[in-house]
C-alpha cells in the first residue's frame, strides 16, 4: 500500500513538472511573438536582414559611387553628420553611452532634420528622394517614417527617451546611398 502512494506521488509530480514546463514553453512563444521576435526586417537600410546579408558589398559600393559624385550632410537639431555613415550598424546600442559624437542628437519632443546634398562642384542638389526610418531600438511602437521628395528639411516628434536608430536610403537619379546612425533621445 505504501508503494502505491509513493508511486502516485511520483506520477503526480511528473505530471505537475511536465505541465509547468509546457506552460512555460507556451508563455515563452507568446511573449516572443508579442515582442516581435522572428520579425524578418531589422530595419537597417530599410531592408530585410537577408537582403543586407546578401547585398552588403553592393551597398558599400553604391555608397562609394554616390560619395564620388555627391557630398551629403545630415543636420539633426543643429548637429552635423557628414557623409553616408553606416558603421554604427556594427555597434551595440549601449556603445552610445560611451561615445562623444552622435550622442543626444534627438530630443524628446520636437526635432528638425535637414539633409544637404551637393554635387562635387558645390551646387545644391534638389532632385532627391530620401526615405528614413527613425525607430527605437527596443520597439516598433514609436517608429517615424520620413520622406524627403525634393525637400531639405523635415520636422518630427519623438515621444520617448532611449536609444534610437536613423536608417535610410538616399537617391539622386540612379545613384543610391545608404546610412545608419545610432543615437539616443534626451529630455
Amino acid at each position: 500500500m505504501n508503494n502505491q502512494i509513493t508511486d502516485k506521488r511520483i506520477f503526480l509530480k511528473f505530471w505537475i513538472i511536465g505541465l509547468f514546463t509546457f506552460g512555460m514553453i507556451v508563455w515563452t512563444v507568446f511573449m516572443a511573438i508579442k515582442a516581435g521576435a522572428g520579425h524578418d526586417n531589422d530595419d537597417a537600410f530599410l531592408s530585410s536582414y537577408h537582403e543586407i546579408d546578401r547585398d552588403f558589398n553592393k551597398i558599400l559600393q553604391s555608397n562609394r559611387d554616390f560619395e564620388a559624385k555627391y557630398n551629403i550632410k545630415f543636420i539633426l537639431n543643429g548637429n552635423e553628420i557628414v557623409g553616408l555613415t553606416y558603421k554604427d550598424v556594427y555597434l551595440g546600442q549601449r556603445s552610445i553611452a560611451k561615445r562623444k559624437d552622435r550622442k543626444n542628437l534627438i530630443n524628446v519632443g520636437n526635432n528638425i532634420l535637414k539633409i544637404m546634398i551637393q554635387d562635387k562642384m558645390g551646387h545644391l542638389v534638389h532632385n532627391k528622394d530620401i526615405k528614413i526610418l527613425i525607430t527605437q531600438a527596443i520597439s516598433h511602437d514609436n517608429d517615424i517614417n520620413l520622406e524627403f521628395k525634393n525637400e531639405d528639411i523635415k520636422k518630427f516628434n519623438v515621444k520617448a527617451v532611449g536609444y534610437w536608430n536613423l536608417t535610410g536610403v538616399v537617391e539622386v537619379g540612379k545613384n543610391k546611398g545608404y546610412f545608419y546612425i545610432k543615437t539616443n533621445a534626451k529630455k
